[in-house]
């Protein structure tokens, strides 16, 4: 009996931790749905103006088009960033891959569903090469964050008086450009300096496989510090995007309430955004909603979450592309860049000059 009891054991452990999972996230989707509900019911939604999607359908279409032209920026900034690691994510497989990360970012919880698909299908295959394909996404966030951050510091020049009078908006910028520069500074860090690099080998110097990986992703930073025009090329690209998404917003505020529209959205959308894209709730219902009313209410616009509610309507429509992606189903889509030996060369360098804190990690296998 002892070897079936040890053979169902994780098994049983296995189905209640699946079970747990699904009991949090139907939670959390509860926890949407109810702020909604109470939204809705307080008066500070008025669901019915969203009827008005089905009477304008040319600015329908024109936010699809501006949501694909949003994946097609972030496709070629994929694409891009791989090429930097030595990697080929070609185009085609780029926006495949944006298409079911932008899917699952809009039915699972917050963005991080979305960053969580795309490091499955970028994975898939690439056994020894993991920990380099993740560090690709995580700077591809990072990126795209950035830029998002950035947004309502390059948008304040225009609002000045309304920043002299609200307060509260003025607090949120300082707390925008706090955090803008802690990314350009820790990302700096690991990029740029050895002993930033060194000072988090020996913090992890007492687990060795997480040490193991994190040379592994510290090295892949490194290589991509060694690119910075190309990595100026995929924050202007992630301005793009990120603009595309300011302009869905708008059309979105045209549409529920067009006697509020106001182009002072374009301060507080991008922190709308970056809120809602937080996994507090399954694609952040209910907590989006409560922060674009807060947020536009600053700027003295009423319709927040009606046009938060639009955006959503609009990305379903796009997110069916990504479903398809899906159910045809994607192979290995990350392949080794083919180079020359002369182009491998500076990369063996840069390992060899870091060897005295990665020699164990260069030897060891995949982790991930």
């Amino acid at each position: 009996m002892f070897p079936t009891d040890a053979l169902q054991k994780p098994a049983t452990n296995s189905r209640r931790g699946a079970l747990r999972k699904t009991a949090f996230v139907l939670l959390r989707l509860a926890f949407g749905v109810g702020i909604l509900v109470y939204l809705a019911k307080s008066g500070q939604i008025n669901l019915s103006s969203l009827t008005r999607i089905f009477s304008v359908w040319p600015i329908t279409v024109a936010a699809v088009a501006f949501l694909t032209l949003d994946i097609f920026m972030m496709s070629v900034r994929a694409s891009l960033l791989f090429r930097n690691a030595r990697l080929t994510l070609s185009l085609g497989n780029s926006i495949q891959l944006n298409l079911i990360g932008f899917l699952f970012s809009t039915f699972l919880p917050g963005a991080a569903g979305g960053d969580l698909a795309k490091l499955v299908y970028a994975t898939r295959e690439n056994h020894g090469r993991r920990a380099e394909v993740a560090t690709v996404l995580v700077l591809d966030r990072l990126v795209g964050l950035f830029s998002l951050i950035l947004l309502p510091l390059l948008f304040a020049p225009f609002f000045l008086d309304l920043l002299r009078s609200v307060s509260v908006l003025r607090r949120l910028l300082y707390l925008d450009a706090l955090l803008a520069a802690l990314m350009i500074v820790g990302t700096s860090l690991l990029m740029f300096v050895l002993p930033a690099r060194s000072w988090v080998a020996s913090l992890l110097g007492r687990w060795p496989g997480v040490k193991s990986l994190a040379l592994r992703v510290l090295d892949a930073m490194a290589v991509h510090g060694k690119a910075q025009g190309a990595l100026f090329f995929a924050f202007l690209l992630s301005l793009l995007a990120n603009l595309a998404l300011v302009a869905v917003t708008a059309l979105a505020l045209y549409v529920v309430n067009p006697s509020s529209f106001s182009m002072r959205l374009a301060l507080v959308a991008p922190i709308g955004h970056l809120l809602n894209s937080l996994p507090l709730t399954p694609g952040g219902i209910g907590v989006g909603e409560t922060a674009f009313n807060a947020l536009f209410e600053l700027t003295g616009i009423k319709g927040g979450a009606e046009a938060l509610l639009c955006v959503r309507v609009w990305n379903v429509l796009v997110g069916l592309s990504g479903l398809l992606v899906y159910l045809f189903g994607l192979g290995r889509i990350v392949h080794p860049y083919e180079e020359n030996s002369r182009e491998q060369e500076p990369v063996v360098s840069l390992q060899n000059r870091q060897i005295d804190l990665n020699s164990a990690f260069v030897d060891s296998p995949d982790r991930t």
